[in-house]
């Protein structure tokens, strides 16, 4: 796995208006093999600039602004001082969602499970999906499906195993689901790739790591 034999790294897509910030994170291990042409994170920053902002920012209105792509090496709970890597692509842009209604509040997110090869709580994931909502997108403790649609754009443009080698490779990039506690205990697998994506339609509210004021 990426602590091993390439890299574990996180990527934070984050929109910022007015003193509040949302982020969403999602998880790579990348798997280098010797003498084949090694993952780069730089060219998955550049993919989600490329093909998941533009999804991400469709969901936001102009208000808020879509910061550039972050790739982080995670921190190793086994050597936590081990130098680490960052890599950024793209330039601060605006959301370009219009509001046909009333908005309502900022906090307010649909929540998606992230479904893993393996089964358990560490390795099943759950992901806040914020956004700017309207009147017309909600229904009571539920999200009209016509709001549904924008969200699965995005989810549906996250790559599951991005093509970041540089040529043809042996090495591997897979979207996972990262256990912080299963590393720390030296317990295999403490990443789990993830085999699908189902967003829910009841209405939840962000959490306060996902909605900083």
């Amino acid at each position: 796995m990426g602590f091993e034999n390439g890299k574990l790294v996180r990527v934070v897509i984050r929109a910022t208006a007015a003193g509040d910030e949302v982020v969403n994170v999602w998880h790579y291990d990348l798997i280098d093999v010797a003498a084949n042409p090694a993952n780069d994170p730089q060219a998955l920053a550049d993919a989600f600039r490329d093909d998941v902002v533009p999804h991400f920012k469709a969901l936001f209105v102009s208000a808020w602004q879509i910061e550039p792509i972050e790739v982080t090496q995670e921190k190793d709970p086994q050597q936590p001082n081990a130098p680490r890597q960052q890599w950024v692509s793209g330039t601060p842009t605006a959301g370009t969602k219009v509001l046909g209604t009333q908005g309502v509040a900022n906090a307010i997110a649909m929540v998606a499970s992230l479904k893993t090869d393996h089964i358990g709580r560490r390795a099943t994931g759950r992901k806040f999906v914020p956004g700017s909502y309207s009147e017309a997108d909600v229904n009571g403790n539920n999200f009209e499906t016509s709001a549904m649609d924008g969200v699965n754009f995005y989810l549906n443009a996250v790559p599951r195993q991005p093509d970041i080698q540089g040529g043809p490779s042996s090495s591997t990039a897979n979207l996972v689901v990262y256990s912080r506690t299963n590393r720390a205990a030296d317990i295999d697998p403490y990443a789990s790739h993830v085999q699908s994506i189902i967003l829910h339609q009841q209405i939840h509210w962000l959490r306060s790591r996902e909605l900083v004021a």
